[in-house]
């Protein structure tokens, strides 16, 4: 972990190995203990169907998850 000072502006240097794998933008998260910068990617849409390749949702049809979805709802509504 790599301590960084706030500038008398507010703004911080992230670095270029941080800009380099993260890139450029950010969601700024505030909690009640830590801000959070969460990266936000270029192509959104690309990002999420990775993402559900890697948890295997691209196995399912639309049907098949929306089914899913509803079962685990309903499981959720009856404790």
């Amino acid at each position: 972990m790599k301590a960084t000072l706030a500038d008398d502006r507010g703004r911080i240097t992230l670095g270029t190995k941080v800009v380099e794998r993260y890139g450029k933008k950010f969601v700024v998260v505030e909690t009640p203990r830590d801000i959070v910068l969460v990266p936000i990617s270029n192509d959104p849409i690309a990002e999420l169907a990775r993402i559900g390749k890697q948890g295997g949702i691209d196995k399912y049809t639309l049907k098949e998850l929306k089914r899913m979805a509803a079962e685990e709802a309903e499981e959720e509504i009856s404790g």
